[in-house]
């Protein structure tokens, strides 16, 4: 349709010559609809934005380093509180949790040694039933006399080695044995509460051969064996520990694996379990009565094979001894689950290796029966990830070990670190943001605004100040209105750009103060707002001036074309401010503003055309000798201003140090890069400054060799200029 063909029309202000580093990127809505809503045109626009967001963005860093600096001690700042919280609260935390293992682990020790000594207070109440009951002594005197007689068997092959047995039938079997022994078991397990199979087994032991039991709540004969003169490792030095090595105490043993009836199983099935074995020693007073007049004889066997009789005290009645269930008690504990509520592991141990030999009772090796109890990783512990807390018991000295494998440092600790360190990072990535923000705004308003208006502007107070001598410049282009007809918008904005832009930095290197720019006119004042003198101010200005009148001489645009300005200078008294709310602008008011617009409208192209004013301030300069010619029309001077009427006028044509700076002649120095001449007194006189004339920075000074030469045109470069063949330019490092 006829409005579709419009919407799709190229428009007059399209350029399709757009460079593709301009900022400015236009995507038009047709790109839209030919891409869809999620194509890659908005893709690209948002990735272009991106660009040159974080491109300014490091520009306006390097501009102003005090946000990298900021930044960095926001940092560490940051950083620095944060992980000191982090670790205070982490060492809290270890400390708590360390005081948690400690008084666990000496909750759960001494829990155990309580207990385990209770279920050993049995057993003495066993052995003094057995010794002042008298039932059982008549079986002693039977076992002495069958000792007498040759054993029943030798080397017989039971758990944990060989064994000699005596023929103990009709004598441990007796009824009224069985029935007595039986009662003082029952009346001790009743009285001591040892339901619930804590003791599970109790024997008995006549001149060390084993007589009666008790088990599974039935007294029985046991097995008969002599373990004073039975090779087996385990019981020969039970034996010999308790009487002739005279051991002190109870005579504990274990924790070792045994099998015994399963409650919760089929019926006669078993599981193994962790047993402890306790043995104490009888005896019997020694009087003139004493039946028991016998002595005994041991047999000890030594690693060389040798064996050797030992002989006790006539008054060694045998001894006694009861099964302890470890696995029933710690169940009864409820260790694993105390440990387990405070996510900790565990293991408990003897201190000390067992003395009785290489195997137990079963054969199982004693190196592995230290340990007493342990959680599923407590085998991970160590010195570092582990406290030890150490108690006495009857066993002897137990320590429990206890930690956490993954070490005291919670988990949280690493993420917590890395949070505070990304948190940190991130606050200092915000704070330099803002503060580029910040200074971009600033810097926008710098360049819109003086800084005293600003402060005036901030503090909601009406900007108006009065300068008493002003200096201001006016420039537009000659013949703008033809070449801009001819011209696309975007190239005319594109060329009064990079126009300006140029006069812009021209501007900042003379100290003056750019005023605004409208259409194609270019205004600059020197005076305001910085206040100066009146001489310096139009010292300024008039370089200014010069200096752009140089770059538009050599000024082409894109398609080759060459442009011409137009020039002029008033000095005098002005007033600044700020008028209206909405976009603020500085605006100079006055005569000498509108006077110095006439002398730009009157002036004629890359002329400067300057006030009376001006030229008396010009050559009033002290550093800087000024070249002006007074304006002379059909043999008038000056020009005819409106409303002013005829006024004197004059051209600025160029400046020097001095007079002398104006020719070549021998001994004058061309500045490199500028090209401007100095004498050899001025040349001493900046030697270390830069060029006088156009504040450029000297990189080389060359020296004129030839024949003296008048500069007709400020704007002849040195590589132009008459040069003697034989003598030639030499630089000052080559003399």
């Amino acid at each position: 349709s006829v409005w579709d063909g419009l919407d799709g029309r190229e428009d007059v202000y399209d350029d399709r010559d757009t460079d593709e580093a301009d900022d400015l990127v236009t995507v038009k809505s047709r790109g839209y609809e030919d891409e869809g809503v999620c194509g890659t045109a908005p893709l690209k626009v948002c990735c272009i934005g991106a660009w040159y967001e974080t491109r300014h963005f490091f520009r306006t860093l390097g501009k102003h380093p005090v946000i990298i600096l900021v930044s960095l001690a926001v940092f560490g700042l940051v950083c620095g509180l944060g992980l000191w919280a982090v670790n205070s609260e982490r060492d809290s935390y270890v400390k708590e949790r360390m005081d948690t293992a400690k008084f666990v682990a000496r909750e759960t020790a001494d829990y155990f040694a309580k207990e385990f000594r209770a279920s050993m207070v049995p057993l003495y109440a066993l052995r003094e039933a057995v010794q002042y009951s008298g039932y059982f002594d008549a079986i002693r005197d039977e076992i002495g006399a069958v000792r007498q007689l040759p054993p029943m068997a030798e080397n017989v092959d039971i758990l944990g080695g060989d064994a000699t047995l005596r023929n103990v039938t009709g004598i441990c079997d007796q009824p009224e044995a069985l029935e007595n022994w039986a009662d003082i078991v029952n009346k001790i397990s009743d009285e001591h509460e040892l339901g619930g199979g804590l003791i599970f087994r109790w024997r008995l032991w006549p001149l060390n051969v084993a007589c009666l039991e008790f088990k599974g709540g039935n007294a029985m004969m046991d097995s008969g064996m002599d373990a004073n003169v039975s090779p087996h490792p385990f019981w020969s030095n039970v034996v010999l520990d308790i009487f002739p090595r005279k051991w002190s105490g109870l005579h504990v043993f274990g924790p070792f694996a045994a099998k015994l009836p399963d409650p919760t199983g089929p019926k006669g099935s078993t599981r193994a379990q962790d047993v402890f074995c306790t043995h104490i020693p009888i005896f019997t007073p020694v009087d003139p009565d004493n039946t028991f007049k016998d002595v005994v004889e041991i047999e000890e066997r030594y690693a060389n094979g040798t064996i050797a009789t030992v002989h006790m005290e006539p008054n060694v009645w045998g001894f006694t001894m009861i099964y302890l269930n470890w696995s029933e008690m710690k169940k009864r504990s409820d260790i694993y689950q105390r440990f387990e509520d405070v996510s900790l592991e565990f293991e408990l141990f003897k201190k000390d290796e067992p003395r009785l030999g290489s195997v137990g009772p079963k054969g199982a090796p004693t190196a592995e029966m230290t340990r007493l109890a342990w959680s599923e990783r407590g085998l991970e512990l160590n010195d570092e990830n582990s406290l030890t807390v150490t108690t006495e018991s009857l066993h002897g000295i137990w320590v429990n070990q206890v930690g956490d494998p993954n070490g005291w440092d919670p988990t949280w600790w690493p993420t917590a670190v890395a949070c505070t360190v990304i948190a940190a990072f991130l606050l200092a990535v915000l704070t330099a943001m803002t503060m580029a923000k910040s200074y971009m705004h600033k810097d926008l308003v710098k360049r819109m605004l003086p800084k005293q208006a600003i402060r005036k502007l901030q503090r909601g107070q009406t900007v108006v100040e009065k300068y008493n001598i002003v200096t201001v410049f006016f420039a537009d282009i000659v013949g703008y209105t033809g070449a801009a007809g001819s011209m696309r918008p975007t190239q005319v904005m594109k060329m009064l750009n990079e126009l300006y832009t140029e006069l812009d930095k021209l501007a900042e290197k003379h100290q003056v103060y750019k005023v605004e720019t409208v259409g194609n006119q270019y205004m600059v004042v020197a005076g305001a707002p910085n206040r100066v003198a009146g001489r310096v101010g139009a010292q300024r200005v008039g370089l200014f001036a010069l200096d752009a009148i140089n770059f538009v001489s050599k000024y082409q645009t894109k398609e080759g074309d060459k442009i011409l300005i137009r020039a002029g200078i008033s000095s005098g008294p002005t007033v600044a401010g700020v008028v209206g709310k909405a976009m603020p602008r500085y605006c100079f008011f006055g005569e000498t503003v509108d006077f110095a617009s006439k002398m730009e409208s009157t002036s004629k192209k890359m002329k400067i055309q300057v006030s009376e004013m001006t030229y008396r301030l010009l050559n009033d300069c002290i550093n800087l000798k000024f070249v002006m010619t007074k304006r002379m029309e059909g043999g008038i001077a000056g020009v005819e201003i409106k409303g002013k009427g005829q006024q004197v006028t004059y051209w600025i044509e160029k400046a020097g140090p001095c007079e002398k700076c104006f020719e070549l002649a021998t001994g004058s120095f061309a500045l490199v890069p500028c090209g401007h001449i100095m004498c050899a007194e001025c040349n001493e006189k900046y030697r270390m400054l830069p060029c006088p004339t156009c504040r450029c920075k000297v990189d080389d000074r060359v020296e004129w060799r030839g024949k003296p030469t008048k500069i007709v045109d400020e704007s002849i470069e040195v590589e132009h200029a008459p040069i003697d063949e034989e003598a030639g330019l030499k630089s000052e490092e080559m003399l």
